[in-house]
């Protein structure tokens, strides 16, 4: 009935014994990037941590001291860009298998974890879907683009899809950030790989829509990284290549942005 219908969504909204629901993110750079948008929410973002890490040294292996997951609390768990744009297809490539073969290797796996993580964590666990991806930063092995594009929106299609079977809610909020050969809208993205942070209403709605709660979307001025507690800090070299590539990639994708404009 309509009545237990709005009493489910209020023990959603707020939790156990009628505290407020708690909001936990875990994972990697997209933990932060897409749900910082959700007011309350506590980020635990856990460097470039991968789903295959993830698999094999358990999820529970990732969760950091200071993040105490409790019943009546939503645990989001962000896995698997990372392994989509770099290394399903160089692990199938080595393995002598196809892309989608070695990406159903990684999410039973995964699946295992998973099951293996909810049988000991007390919150609620969710599976935030793997975004649009920016062809920019595609890891490109000598074929053409478009081709490379087509395999990754395969591979990603593939891999949200075996999230989204796991039976735990599936947060998907990629319509609102895809164009339809699975890229991510620029105008819509960070000019890097992730989601405009600032622009992630649709996250929230998919999270709401997935929990049945009531959780509200606030502008992030900053990103809330004071919950964060990166693996390990990166050398100054790299950290150098990193930011020469990322200010190349902006500055290109800013020139092709006025180009476009001027032949408009």
């Amino acid at each position: 009935t309509s009545a237990e219908l709005r009493l489910c969504h209020l023990s959603w909204s707020w939790g156990w014994r009628g505290f407020p629901m708690r909001l936990l993110v875990l994972g990697d750079s997209h933990s932060a990037y897409s749900f910082c948008g959700v007011k309350g929410a506590k980020i635990f973002w856990r460097g470039p941590v991968t789903m295959h890490r993830a698999a094999r040294d358990g999820i529970a292996s990732l969760v950091p001291p200071n993040c105490i997951p409790a019943t009546g609390d939503v645990m989001v768990l962000s896995f698997g860009e990372i392994d989509c744009r770099v290394h399903i297809e160089k692990q199938a490539e080595l393995k002598g298998r196809s892309a989608i073969q070695e990406a159903d290797d990684l999410c039973d796996r995964f699946g295992s974890a998973l099951n293996a993580f909810a049988k000991t964590c007390p919150a609620q666990l969710a599976l935030a879907c793997i975004v649009p991806f920016n062809p920019q930063f595609l890891e490109l092995t000598g074929r053409d683009l478009d081709r490379h594009i087509r395999q990754q929106s395969r591979i990603r299609d593939h891999v949200n899809e075996r999230l989204r079977r796991t039976g735990f809610p599936f947060v998907d909020f990629r319509s609102s950030f895809s164009n339809e050969d699975g890229t991510i809208i620029p105008s819509l993205s960070d000019r890097n790989f992730h989601i405009n942070a600032r622009k992630s209403q649709a996250v929230v709605d998919a999270l709401n829509s997935a929990l049945g709660s009531n959780f509200k979307f606030s502008k992030p001025f900053l990103l809330p990284l004071d919950h964060a507690q990166p693996e390990k800090r990166l050398g100054f070299f790299k950290r150098m290549e990193r930011y020469v590539k990322i200010r190349r990639n902006a500055v290109l994708a800013r020139l092709a942005d006025i180009l476009r404009w001027w032949r408009d």
